[in-house]
């Protein structure tokens, strides 16, 4: 019992150290946060995306236009904050798009704050320095300073695990992927788990979104818009923290690019279902994780979503919570050199294989069957 005693104690003073520094972290970012968004305000470029994009489109969709752009990289570019979502976000946002700009984004950044808390409530997270690192992170410090929706989509997604085998999981599946299309993969979980009666309802609800937002616009931009995507990618991709950006500052062509991401996001999907404690969720994190790194263009805000499975396996603020801090080492878009997107590729597939809850994880510790019993057990986790 000594022995066992004597191996516990570095780990327990391991876990003591994180458990202090976590609160730190959370005062770190959020001063790091309140700095970011003072100077959005001041530099006048807070809710850029929202005032370019799902704002000014419900506008458009309320008065029967077509909230898309022409599908040229050149005025996308210059724009830079067209709206490139299916129209259903659109939609969603006619009634803030009533509003004066100013009000409408301070309505907007609260639900999408709100949205991430209720995210992680849903998931049974009672830790207050996990919300803390959630909201102080990068990730979600650009969602709000951009006004964009990710912190509604991590709901739709926390949604879809906590309900994953009921219809309420499979409609929330089917929404998350009506508006954002990165989101796809989530189909394939249902698949690959079994599910196939939630995967039909998600593919319905999905479909049934789309093909009624369309409507509502006369399906308008519906024949250009795989053209859009495409002049989207071509605009930003470089700009951005995906893998394709990565490999063209490297010297590749775009369509040695794209084929590295999908190599690069099946190899870490790959490797999150392989050390998964729980194949669900290890299925789970990989579809997510696949679809991030597979997209020509990775956003830092995307990564909101990331949180979902990492608040399923790690409900205490331990390292894997603490490492999110990191995402500040390159908050700039486009970012100045190519390490720091590697970086960002590489923290974000470290923390998928930390999400999908590791095999490196050790049991709870049970109680000896009897006296004299000898028990060795590892806390590990958070």
């Amino acid at each position: 019992m000594a022995a066992t005693t004597a191996r516990l104690a570095p780990l327990r003073e391991q876990r003591s150290l994180l458990d202090l520094s976590a609160g730190p972290s959370v005062l770190l970012g959020a001063a790091m946060a309140a700095l970011t968004l003072t100077l959005a305000v001041k530099g006048r470029i807070y809710g850029f995306d929202f005032h370019g994009g799902a704002w000014t489109a419900g506008r458009d969709v309320l008065a029967g236009r077509s909230p898309y752009a022409a599908p040229d990289p050149v005025k996308l570019l210059a724009a830079g904050n067209s709206y490139i979502p299916p129209p259903l976000l659109a939609v969603l946002c006619i009634p803030l798009s009533l509003l004066p700009f100013v009000p409408a984004v301070v309505v907007w950044g609260t639900a999408c704050t709100a949205a991430l808390v209720l995210a992680l409530r849903v998931l049974g997270v009672r830790d207050l320095r996990v919300y803390g690192l959630a909201l102080t992170s990068f990730p979600f410090v650009a969602t709000i300073g951009l006004g964009q929706p990710d912190g509604l989509l991590a709901l739709g997604v926390a949604l879809a695990w906590r309900y994953r085998s009921s219809w309420r999981g499979a409609a929330a599946v089917g929404t998350v992927v009506a508006l954002k299309l990165l989101a796809w993969p989530l189909l394939a979980w249902f698949l690959a788990t079994k599910r196939f009666k939630q995967a039909a309802v998600a593919a319905a609800v999905a479909a049934a979104e789309l093909s009624g937002s369309w409507a509502l616009i006369g399906f308008k931009g519906l024949s250009q818009y795989r053209h859009l995507l495409e002049a989207d990618a071509t605009a930003f991709q470089v700009r951005s923290h995906s893998v394709v950006a990565a490999t063209l500052r490297l010297g590749t062509t775009p369509h040695v690019a794209r084929l590295l991401a999908i190599a690069v996001a099946l190899a870490v999907a790959a490797i999150v279902v392989r050390l998964a404690g729980d194949r669900d969720l290890g299925a789970f994190t990989a579809a997510l994780a696949f679809g991030l790194l597979a997209s020509p263009i990775m956003w830092t805000h995307y990564l909101v979503i990331l949180f979902v499975p990492l608040a399923v396996a790690h409900r205490r603020a331990g390292a894997a919570w603490l490492a999110t801090i990191a995402y500040w080492i390159s908050p700039l878009e486009p970012p100045p050199h190519v390490w720091k997107v590697v970086f960002v590729l590489a923290l974000t597939a470290a923390l998928s294989v930390l999400a999908a809850g590791p095999a490196l994880r050790r049991p709870r510790a049970r109680r000896p069957a009897r006296a004299g019993t000898r028990t060795a057990w590892l806390p590990f986790g958070s």
